[in-house]
């Protein structure tokens, strides 16, 4: 059986806060750093913490931008999801695969919490990723570890449970706990896959 929900919240939250610790807001934001130029991080620290900060004074150049900028009410909306029946961005057809795939890990992520059809969205993607995709990737960032939790107790499809236990494995294998950008996207992922 996949773990419960319960499990995976504690486990995502435990695994962020060996990093950030329980600190204010912004000590935690603090130890994010030089992240904060990474338009997607900072919109990530502002939705996880309530933290607001200076990143980079731009319009969204991806979709991974629009969507967490939507989440931290940069935008007033990000555009209704295409009908796909994969990647929320589309075939992968040039670049690095890892920059690819962690884009599309980075959507799905942030449509999860943007209501019923973006969520619906990124469980087409996220069923696509487990056929098509390894659950890891040369930056070891667990975007969306909280949707494949989810729909393994949603499916009852073990396969689920593995991916998003990689995701996570994969962000603390080389030092025992995440970077602080990891980190961030765990303490996320924690409350997202709480609210549902």
């Amino acid at each position: 059986m996949p773990d419960t929900r319960q499990n995976w919240t504690h486990r995502l939250h435990h695994a962020a806060i060996a990093t950030l610790g329980n600190g204010e807001p912004e000590q935690i934001a603090a130890i994010a750093g030089e992240q904060i130029k990474n338009l997607t991080v900072a919109r990530l620290l502002a939705v996880t913490l309530g933290v607001k900060l200076s990143p980079p004074d731009r319009q969204p150049n991806s979709l991974d931008e629009t969507l967490w900028s939507a989440l931290a009410g940069r935008i007033e909306s990000p555009p209704a999801p295409a009908q796909r029946t994969g990647p929320l961005t589309g075939s992968y057809e040039t670049g690095a695969i890892e920059v690819w795939t962690e884009t599309e890990l980075a959507c799905v992520h942030a449509a999860w919490s943007l209501g019923t059809g973006w969520q619906q969205a990124a469980r087409v993607s996220a069923h696509w990723l487990l056929d098509n995709i390894q659950p890891d990737n040369a930056t070891n960032h667990p975007w969306a570890a909280h949707v494949f939790a989810r729909l393994a107790e949603e499916t009852g499809n073990f396969e689920f449970d593995l991916y998003a236990q990689t995701l996570l494995h994969n962000s603390v294998v080389g030092t025992g706990r995440p970077d602080a950008y990891s980190a961030l996207i765990l303490l996320h992922a924690s409350r997202a896959i709480q609210a549902g």
